[in-house]
């Protein structure tokens, strides 16, 4: 038997795949949550189920929670359900290991080929995600970008090229402002670039923040917050 735990923001859709789930043989759903608590709950009591996760379950937060989860239980597999295709990026950059793709977008034989995929070990990458990745015109900048960074210091670029203060970063990565700047520094010395709005037109080039995504960078002074300068 093949134990899921649905982890998504919405109550109905998380019913829906809850009913799909456990119509399908040896399948069955211990678990649907929709906050980071219940996840971690659910988890600690099947701690090798796979995890059909949304992408905006704890909203900025979701990969760092995810993050910790993997560090504790190893055995746990994630099918991420993904609200857009920066999602999918955004998870692919920061996380060493995630086992399916899916976006939200998905009918129901392809959700359902996803959790026979996962069930039997096996990747699962969706049709539509593969050839988005494939046709990025910045995926192999994008590489060899990533190659200099560590997974934290690209989820740091990432937020700062949001425009998200020091404070704000170190809120949702638990770590103090002046480690976020110890990051940034780190990040501009690697890259060769020398604040912040350089930092953001770069990742936006690489496709690691969509135009959507951007607001407002604040002025370099900002990043000598925490009493770290260059």
């Amino acid at each position: 038997m093949t134990e899921f735990i649905v982890a998504v923001p919405s109550q109905l859709v998380g019913l829906g795949m809850e009913t799909l789930i456990n119509q399908e043989p040896k399948f069955s759903v211990v678990a649907t949550v929709n906050n980071q608590q219940q996840l971690r709950d659910a988890i600690a009591r099947a701690p090798f189920a796979t995890v059909i996760l949304g992408s905006q379950l704890c909203s900025d937060g979701t990969i760092e929670v995810w993050r910790r989860i993997q560090r504790r239980y190893p055995d746990v597999h994630m099918l991420l359900w993904a609200a857009r295709f920066q999602d999918v990026l955004d998870f692919q950059c920061n996380l060493e290991r995630v086992e399916g793709y899916l976006l939200a977008s998905a009918q129901k034989e392809e959700f359902l080929n996803a959790c026979h995929m996962l069930s039997k070990g096996r990747m699962y990458v969706a049709a539509s995600v593969a050839e988005y990745l494939a046709k990025n015109p910045a995926r192999q900048r994008q590489g060899e970008l990533l190659a200099k960074l560590s997974k934290r210091e690209i989820q740091v670029a990432q937020m700062i090229a949001q425009g998200r203060r020091s404070t704000a970063i170190g809120q949702l990565l638990n770590i103090s402002s002046k480690t976020v700047n110890t990051f940034r520094y780190r990040i501009f010395d690697k890259l060769g670039i020398s604040g912040d709005v350089e930092l953001t037109h770069l990742a936006l080039q690489m496709k690691l923040v969509d135009l959507d995504d951007e607001v407002a960078v604040q002025d370099d002074d900002e990043a000598s917050e925490g009493g770290v300068r260059r």
